[in-house]
């Protein structure tokens, strides 16, 4: 029976969220197999023994410590209990991952349709295979500080790519897999192809551009420090994946554009200069600066804090528009159809339009928001949907059932993007779904309809969403507790493609 579906791609596709992938069943592709109606979708399990992983799922640790403390905000008494609390959190993490039944054999297999993995770029998905991470990474050591699992990408791909650990599929990368399940299923329906993100998204975890030299074509995820690919290079580098995509041989050959990094609020944009004189925060779209998204407007300080600046987030959008545009013509070449996900992040942004986003919520995602009880809200009478691209924040005190929409925005911000600050909720994965199904039905793939989403599902199973952790409501205080205190922004910094060590840059 033909494989109605088969993904590769980076996190988005792995269906990461607030720094781990935890929830792959609520993936996008997982999603649009719901679809389709498509039972037989396979993907790796990553429950990380209810801790997720194998990174640090933010969500579950913020809930951990809402509920121990049991109040809004961390009291200065707090620090000691929740410090223990957060280095116990981790270590579990650590030891499933590193030495427990994060390194065993799963039933999930013997091959997944969803080998998407977080942190991939298009380089990875053409050279990393179950044997390569296994040869690559190093024995584990259990630290007693910074407990994040060591090589967690590799770690991950190789239960994305070999779950029963056959020697037979240990030397495969992904698109040989691809090229496998579409001679041992009966074909492939639809692959779907979303990389090329991880090529420039650590920009934005490490606040600076290093370009890509000629010697990074040859280099394996963990050898290379560059944060931004040269257009040339990318060039290469996608010409090389599309030849092999057109060797898998699926009736219909799908890939995704590149959103544009700086619209997510893993950066935070500030204008210290315009603020103080009170002009326009935004030129031509643009702050003066981007930061830490736990770094608020009123205490940034360029020379303390790190940063990049307008022209180099304007040099990053440019150059992720060379890359849409070799996407593009890649497609043309090869007669693949392209989603345009760029598009839809760019109608998304609402700090970049002045709070005024140009997206329309699809209607069965409005009905269902509407028809469930902790989520009405979100619906205002004046048809106002109070989920945006911005960082989640909750009220102490919701506003008054008859305050304008724009004070309940004030109160509410975000629901599209979980607590990295680079990856979507639950919510926001149905969005990426409903897009993937509109350009499937227009290509003529059988039974693609956005409109059969099970949306009331997909908001029942947003649990950021629902019932978001009471630290939220003292949002700046609590992410600097967490992200000063506990050293988790390394987690931050390894999100971009850098969860297999990149190698240090040499020293002048």
């Amino acid at each position: 029976m033909v494989a109605r579906l088969v993904t590769l791609g980076d996190s988005l596709t792995h269906g990461f969220q607030s720094g781990a992938i935890s929830r792959p069943q609520w993936s996008y592709p997982a999603i649009v197999a719901r679809a389709l109606a498509e039972p037989n979708f396979r993907y790796a399990p990553f429950d990380g023994g209810g801790f997720g992983g194998p990174l640090v799922d933010l969500e579950l640790l913020l809930r951990r410590l809402s509920d121990e403390s049991r109040r809004t905000e961390l009291r200065i008494w707090d620090l000691p209990g929740a410090a223990l609390s957060t280095i116990d959190f981790m270590s579990r993490v650590e030891d499933y991952w590193e030495r427990g039944p994060g390194t065993e054999r799963t039933d999930s297999g013997p091959r997944h349709h969803n080998l998407g993995v977080w942190g991939f770029d298009v380089l990875d998905t053409l050279t990393l295979s179950d044997a390569v991470c296994y040869r690559n990474t190093p024995p584990a050591t259990n630290q007693l500080i910074n407990q994040i699992p060591e090589f967690g990408m590799y770690r991950s791909a190789r239960r994305v790519f070999n779950p029963s650990q056959a020697p037979e599929l240990e030397e495969l990368v992904p698109i040989q897999i691809a090229r496998q399940i579409a001679t041992q299923e009966g074909g492939i329906e639809t692959l779907i192809v979303a990389l090329g993100q991880n090529n420039v998204l650590g920009t934005c975890v490490r606040l600076e551009l290093e370009w890509s030299q000629s010697s990074d074509l040859h280099k394996l995820s963990h050898q290379r420090s560059c944060t931004i690919w040269n257009p040339e290079h990318f060039e290469q580098l996608y010409r090389r994946l599309s030849e092999e995509l057109v060797s898998v041989g699926a009736r219909h050959t799908v890939v995704g554009t590149i959103p544009h990094v700086t619209v997510v609020p893993l950066t935070r944009g500030v204008s210290p200069r315009a603020r103080a004189r009170g002009t326009d925060e935004l030129h031509e779209g643009y702050y003066e600066y981007y930061t830490r998204f736990w770094i608020w407007d009123d205490t940034f300080n360029p020379s303390v804090h790190e940063h990049f600046t307008r022209e180099d987030a304007m040099k990053i959008d440019s150059t992720i528009d060379e890359y849409n545009k070799i996407i593009r013509a890649a497609a043309k070449a090869h007669g693949f159809v392209v989603i345009d996900f760029a598009e839809i992040l760019d109608q998304l942004a609402f700090r970049r339009q002045k709070g005024k986003p140009t997206y329309e919520f699809p209607p069965g995602l409005v009905q269902a928001l509407k028809d469930n009880p902790a989520t009405a809200f979100r619906v205002r009478p004046d048809g106002t949907v109070l989920l945006d691209s911005r960082y989640l924040t909750i009220p102490e005190r919701a506003p008054q059932h008859s305050d304008p929409a724009e004070i309940w925005q004030k109160a509410y911000r975000g629901g599209l993007f979980g607590l990295d600050g680079a990856h979507p909720t639950t919510i926001g994965y149905g969005l990426m779904a409903y897009a993937v199904l509109a350009t499937l039905r227009a290509a003529g793939v059988p039974g693609a309809d956005p409109n059969q989403l099970p949306w009331k599902e997909i908001v029942r199973n947003d649990s950021l969403v629902l019932d978001p952790p009471a630290l939220l409501t003292s949002l700046q205080q609590t992410l600097n507790t967490i992200f000063s205190n506990y050293k988790l922004a390394r987690a931050i910094e390894k999100i971009g493609g850098y969860a297999a060590e990149a190698m240090p840059k040499p020293k002048p």
